[in-house]
């Protein structure tokens, strides 16, 4: 398995299973709110209830981050380089030196006339 296939397949294994620990969560909030009916029981099933907010809150970031990486993973990394299928990878022509300011100039290296 390569790294980009672990990459891709971490986000939704986790995914799962912070979806089915925020289910097991709201599982015993239930049942404990069923055996505790008085005050200590109510604190404790909305604390229980706060945490299952987060994991689903969690389980969904793991979802966004998994549709993130396979939108990156699609997209070329690294310079264009011509290939040998005799096409260009650029339409622009000739060497680029690079300059210190944004001004466009010439192919002889003068700046335009201001």
């Amino acid at each position: 398995m390569t790294e980009l296939q672990r990459a891709r397949d971490w986000p939704a294994s986790l995914a799962v299973a912070l979806g089915a620990a925020a289910q097991e969560v709201g599982d015993i909030a239930r049942r404990l709110g069923a055996a505790w009916p008085d005050d200590h029981g109510r604190e404790w099933g909305e604390r229980l209830a706060t945490l299952r907010a987060a994991l689903e809150r969690d389980a969904d970031a793991a979802t966004r981050l998994g549709a993130q990486i396979e939108r990156v993973a699609g997209e070329p990394v690294g310079p264009r380089l011509g290939g040998t299928g005799a096409r260009r990878a650029d339409d622009e022509r000739g060497v680029r030196i690079p300059r210190l300011d944004d001004r466009e100039y010439d192919r002889v290296g003068h700046p335009p006339d201001d």
